[in-house]
């Protein structure tokens, strides 16, 4: 992952572990984000990077995201879905329950960006 990405082992440490064979943020919700839909944004980021490279998954399922994003106090069922819409370098695929995200070119990009901000190295 870290050559993927370009960001540094120590700092994804900071930012996501491991729950098992699950990845899960490390950071409190509160601290990912000026709001819940910042926030959300965050999570998907991560869980997409930490599944795409770390876990070699095409795609994560939006249900994990959202089940994150509740663990995390930071879910908001009535804008999830235009919050996730609205997510630049990604794109979200199937229907129904069984809509998926998956990052572009422009989201690995972004991600180093992403890290360094929630660490304060910005």
């Amino acid at each position: 992952m870290v050559q993927q990405t370009g960001v540094d082992l120590e700092k994804l440490e900071q930012v996501v572990h491991l729950d098992g064979d699950t990845p899960k943020v490390s950071l409190a919700g509160i601290k990912l984000g000026k709001n819940n839909a910042e926030r959300t944004r965050v999570v998907a980021q991560i869980l997409v990077m930490t599944r795409g490279f770390g876990f070699e998954e095409n795609e994560t399922p939006l249900e994990v995201v959202r089940a994150e994003c509740d663990r995390l106090k930071v879910y908001d069922s009535a804008n999830f879905s235009s919050t996730m819409k609205a997510l630049n370098g990604y794109v979200i695929t199937g229907t129904g329950q069984s809509r998926r995200l998956r990052a572009k070119s422009a989201g690995v990009t972004a991600f180093p960006g992403v890290v360094d901000r929630l660490l304060g190295d910005s």
